[in-house]
Formats: C-alpha cells, sequence, structure tokens
C-alpha cells in the first residue's frame, strides 16, 4: 500500500515487542533441545490441566494433542541423541531424515554405544517407543482423523486412559532426561581419551573399583571378579584386557587399581609448606565469635599493616620455596580440584601453566593470586586425588590437622 497515512500491520504471532517478562527465545536463540524438551513439557501440561481442572468435555479435544506431543518429543529426543553420539564419534552412522520412531529406536540400541548406563536407558525407552510406534509409526495418525488413503486413524481403539497416560508421561520424561543427560556426560568423558570401544570412562572407574588393588589380582577371588566384569559389561578376553590396560594409562583409574601417581614437579613435603604458609595468610576463624562486619571509622590500622606484612612475607616464602615449574605444579593442582576438571588433562595444563609462568619477569602477581586464595588446601587436595595421588592427599590432610 502506497497510502502515506497507512500503518504497517502487526504480525498476530511473530511481532517484536519489547517485554521482558513473557518474550520467549526461538529460532537462532533457540536449541534443539529446547524443541524435545517443549514437546514433552507441552504433553505433561496439558493432561496435567484436563485431569487437575476436570476439563471433562476437553478430554476427547486434547487426548491427541498430548499422545502426538509426547510422541514427537521422542523422535526429537532419539534424533538429538544419535547426532549428538555421531558427532562425537561414538555411533558411524546418522539415521535416514524419516519420522520411523522405532527405527531411530533400532539404529540407536544396535550402534551398541560403550557406555553400560546410557544402554539401559536406550533399553527402558523400549517400551515407551513401541507402544507409540504400533499406533503411529510416522506421526500422521496422532495428527489426523484420516489415513492417506482415507481410512480413520487409530480404528483399532475406542478409548485411551487419561490418568494412565499421565503416569507413563512422567516415566518417559525421566528416561528421556536421562538419555539426554547420559549422552551429555558421555561426550565430555570421552574427551579425556579413557575409553574403549566397548566401555566409557565411567565404566572403566567402576570395573577399577570392582577389580581392586593390583596386589590381588594374582588371589583366586580375582577369576570371580574378572567374570562379573565380563558378564556385566559384555566383555570378551580381549575386550577386558583393552580396558586394563586403558585403566592402566588414566592417573585417576590407575588409582583405584593401586597404581599411584605423583605431581609432576612439587613434592609433598613442598606442598606441606606452602600450605603453612597458606594458613598464615589464611588463619582459621572462630565462627561463633568472630565479627565479619568491618566499621570503617573504627578500624586498627596497625592490625591491617600487620596483615599485609604477614601476607608480604608469606608470598616472598614462597617465592624463595618453589621454582617457578613447582609453583605452576601447585597452581594446575589447584585449579583442577576447584573446577573438578578431570585428571587426564594434568599434563596439558601443567604445561600451559609453565608456559605462562616462564614467560612472566615477576612472580609476585601470580604468587600472591593463589596464595590468598582462602581454599587453596582444600582443592589442591582435591586436585591431587584427581592426578591419582590420592594417599598423598590423605597424608596431607591429616598433616595439617583441619579437617575439609
Amino acid at each position: 500500500m502506497n497510502d502515506r497515512n497507512s500503518t504497517r500491520s502487526v504480525d498476530p504471532f511473530f511481532e517484536v515487542i519489547r517485554d521482558g517478562q513473557w518474550n520467549a527465545c526461538i529460532g537462532r536463540q533457540g536449541s534443539e533441545l529446547n524443541y524435545a524438551d517443549g514437546y514433552m513439557e507441552a504433553a505433561i501440561e496439558l493432561v496435567a490441566a484436563v485431569m487437575d481442572k476436570r476439563l471433562m468435555v476437553s478430554r476427547d479435544t486434547l487426548a491427541m494433542p498430548i499422545l502426538y506431543n509426547a510422541r514427537h518429543s521422542v523422535e526429537l529426543t532419539l534424533k538429538l541423541i544419535i547426532n549428538e553420539l555421531h558427532g562425537a564419534d561414538l555411533i558411524r552412522e546418522k539415521h535416514a531424515a524419516n519420522h520411523d520412531i522405532l527405527s531411530h529406536w533400532k539404529h540407536l540400541w544396535d550402534s551398541k554405544v560403550g557406555d553400560l548406563a546410557l544402554r539401559n536407558y536406550i533399553c527402558e525407552l523400549r517400551p515407551f517407543v513401541l507402544s507409540l510406534a504400533s499406533i503411529d509409526d510416522d506421526g500422521q495418525e496422532l495428527r489426523y482423523y484420516s489415513r492417506q488413503d482415507g481410512t480413520p486413524s487409530l480404528q483399532s481403539y475406542a478409548v485411551v486412559n487419561l490418568a494412565h497416560i499421565r503416569k507413563s508421561l512422567d516415566a518417559m520424561a525421566k528416561v528421556l532426561d536421562n538419555l539426554k543427560y547420559r549422552t551429555q556426560a558421555l561426550v565430555s568423558e570421552n574427551a579425556t581419551g579413557s575409553f574403549t570401544k566397548t566401555c566409557s570412562r565411567t565404566d572403566l572407574q567402576n570395573i577399577a573399583v570392582t577389580l581392586g588393588h593390583t596386589n590381588t589380582w594374582g588371589e583366586d577371588s580375582f577369576n570371580d571378579k574378572k567374570a562379573l566384569v565380563q558378564a556385566k559389561y559384555g566383555l570378551s578376553g580381549k575386550q577386558f584386557s583393552l580396558a586394563i590396560e586403558k585403566i592402566k594409562t588414566s592417573r585417576a583409574l590407575a588409582c583405584a587399581i593401586g597404581l599411584e601417581s605423583s605431581p609432576t614437579h612439587i613434592s609433598e613435603d613442598q606442598l606441606k609448606a606452602v600450605f603453612e604458609l597458606s594458613q598464615q595468610i589464611n588463619p582459621e576463624r572462630d565462627e561463633a565469635t568472630d565479627d565479619i562486619e568491618i566499621d570503617y571509622w573504627e578500624r586498627d590500622l596497625q592490625e591491617g599493616h600487620d596483615r599485609r606484612v604477614t601476607v608480604a612475607k608469606a608470598v616472598e616464602n614462597t617465592i624463595n620455596l618453589l621454582s617457578r615449574d613447582q609453583f605452576a605444579d601447585l597452581e594446575t593442582l589447584y585449579y583442577l580440584g576447584r573446577e573438578r576438571v578431570p585428571g587426564e588433562y594434568y599434563e596439558a595444563n601443567l604445561s600451559q601453566a609453565k608456559d605462562e609462568h616462564n614467560g612472566e619477569e615477576s612472580r609476585w602477581g601470580a604468587v600472591y593470586h593463589i596464595m590468598t586464595k582462602m581454599n587453596l588446601r582444600q582443592e589442591a587436595l582435591a586436585g591431587l586425588v584427581r592426578i591419582g595421588a590420592q594417599s598423598m592427599s590423605q597424608r596431607l590432610e591429616a598433616a595439617s590437622g583441619i579437617e575439609n
């Protein structure tokens, strides 16, 4: 329209409105997960609304939207998981682009993903997929009254029970969530390199704990443990041997079978000394009597001066105690513990820290930054556990006389 007085028409659904409360993120601000979660949430909310509000008239009209939303969520979740696993090289091929949820489920199951928990969740989803696929193999019958050949949809059914559906939807939603969360965790785990074709890092960790210390492997009980592991994870003799070799190459996993490691540069005595210096900077406070509020006008200036002197002296002593590489080791252990980083990243993170500190002219700022951390001892001890130095961590904790 060229009329100068005409106004732009308002889009009935996608009009951009400045509303921080009810604007929903879609498109470039959305995600594939939003779709999978959204349809499941819609199904659960719909059946809850009908039953809780006793919308008797809506039973017939909302039954199909409830079931279709649930089915569509299953389809989207299966596609999401298959794509994520394929992208992480955990399954060889993607699935053909169609709406057959049973075929997608079979594709995922037949891929035999190397993770026991994920395989169990896939198995738990099977009855739900079979039920939905048996009445709607391509997503048509729950959406349309008649099929493409003109015959009515769902001819073999006359009623469905919403209370039963509600219970099943809640159960299925938990399985779908478990599948998504375990897939995300598995992809993250595999980045460590601690896995085999048949066993994930979590599987290897559990296997290591089951087998126990290598000192016991010559005992008769080891054969029973081996048989238990092979049966539980479906491992051949060769696959079992590969799992053992992979466990031995991981600092954290090897610790579970008694093969402990030590930090590359910093010693146990040096860590003990560092923790003592750290305690001088951050002494334990009496929570019962300590006043955390500070009165600016009634400050004890001498106390502030004494603290600055104490901190400076502790930092200087740390610089004199540790070489640059040893300090890089301390810093690496701290961040491994604080950020809950798998021990497999220790060497790479240590190398990066060494490069950074060896290029610094002054060490003061970096040492001050770490030594003034109130949780230095706690997180460095956790870092030791992560690199497979559990006994060292326990001895240092006991020597401090302070419980974490």
